[in-house]
């Protein structure tokens, strides 16, 4: 990056000490005073320019940010483009925070990220990481926050980044690079994230992740007191080409995955009699099927549901010779294990339906009396209390929606 500045980036610090120099204002003497923030700082350079060219603050403001615009025109060379344009595409981020004004990262990224300023929606376009810059970006100078005042606008109740930013943390695994976690709107996101939305259910890792560079890192991960994964480094782009490795060798495990679990699917939609009636007779590999099915329910169902269908004709086609009252009893045992072992919340709609219908139907056929399967009854009375209260509650909604009386029946007392 030589634009006839330093060959790397200024710090917060260094950036307004170089404008200082812009404006003839000697920084150290001048403006640096022990204990104030960066934002003090920058707008007691503001009020200096605004006295030593006797305009306003409002214009000194603007003058200052278009400084900084000028100052952080920054771009890589080709062979750094071309390194981590590599690293990010196997990255592949869902969308890129910077608080930083310059377009790096987009240089990085040509075709593939649109930018973002802060009056901006942080959306994501179909094929584009959206880089969003929270405090501005050079191209538009008015958007850059750099003050006190620029600070305090960023606290208002109804300010899209104050309420956008902790819920993008809260939804999302974050991996934050070379940042230091100084900048109160950060601080204040992260507390939100954590304190104001703890009670939204995340069904994905939340994780936060700090990579900081320091001369002689520790080389073993550790937790702050925030609970912020810290991870400390010596140079970026190594980190980030480890990373690189580990997301390969992730993205071919799910590749792995995804294929079994498509075999898994097409085994569901075009299974054999002994894989039906396995389904039935062990009960084993029945547990183990609902297992499955219910840690890839989003992959399986659609097969499973077909599955399902071929097992339940079976049930029926073993229950119609005459005196078969056994039969009940093993459909009754299926529809259980079902739902005695499977989270009603996380159940598929289908499938709750499918299951509550066909309890209905076989509920005729569950008592003492004459016509009646003994077995099933006797199964029932020692299963119906490890029904969990959810799936009671819910098989009640559904009989009495659909009037399923035999479904009531079964339920009444529980």
């Amino acid at each position: 990056m030589d634009n006839g500045w330093e060959n790397i980036a200024l710090s917060w610090g260094e950036l307004l000490e170089k404008a200082s120099i812009k404006f003839k204002i000697n920084f150290n003497s001048e403006i640096s005073s022990f204990g104030l923030s960066y934002p003090e700082l920058a707008t007691k350079l503001c009020k200096k320019i605004a006295e030593k060219e006797n305009i306003k603050y409002e214009t000194a403001v603007s003058k200052l940010k278009e400084k900084l615009a000028e100052l952080t025109s920054w771009y890589p060379d080709k062979a750094k483009r071309d390194e981590y344009y590599k690293l990010f595409d196997i990255l592949d981020p869902a969308w890129i925070i910077t608080t930083n004004y310059d377009l790096i990262l987009e240089t990085i990224l040509t075709g593939r990220s649109i930018s973002l300023g802060p009056d901006n929606q942080l959306i994501a376009p179909k094929g584009f990481i959206p880089v969003y810059h929270l405090h501005g970006i050079r191209t538009n100078p008015s958007s850059i926050i750099i003050t006190q005042e620029d600070y305090i606008s960023l606290f208002r109740p109804n300010e899209y980044r104050h309420i956008k930013l902790p819920l993008t943390i809260k939804e999302s695994t974050t991996l934050i690079l070379g940042y230091g976690l100084g900048d109160i709107n950060v601080l204040t996101a992260l507390d939100w994230s954590k304190n104001v939305f703890e009670k939204l259910k995340a069904n994905h890792p939340d994780l936060l992740v700090q990579v900081l560079r320091k001369e002689e890192p520790n080389l073993i991960p550790y937790l702050d007191n925030n609970n912020i994964i810290i991870i400390e480094i010596d140079e970026i782009s190594s980190f980030l080409a480890e990373l690189k490795d580990v997301i390969v060798e992730k993205l071919k495990e799910e590749k792995e995955k995804a294929n079994s679990l498509k075999d898994i699917e097409e085994f569901y939609k075009n299974p054999d009699i002994n894989d039906i009636e396995k389904f039935i007779d062990n009960k084993e590999y029945r547990l183990e099927t609902i297992e499955l099915l219910t840690d890839f329910k989003d992959y399986l169902i659609t097969g499973f549901l077909e599955y399902f269908s071929q097992v339940i004709g079976k049930l029926w086609e073993r229950a119609r010779p005459d005196g078969a009252f056994y039969a009940y009893g093993q459909q009754l045992e299926v529809y259980l294990d079902i739902i005695i072992n499977s989270n009603i919340n996380n159940m598929p709609p289908a499938l709750i339906e499918m299951v509550a219908y066909n309890l209905n139907s076989v509920g005729s056929y569950v008592g003492l009396r004459y016509g009646e399967s003994r077995a099933a009854y006797n199964l029932w009375e020692r299963l119906k209390g490890d029904i969990p209260k959810e799936s009671v509650k819910e098989l009640r909604n559904i009989a009495y929606s659909h009037s399923f009386y035999n479904l009531k029946k079964l339920l009444t007392g529980l």
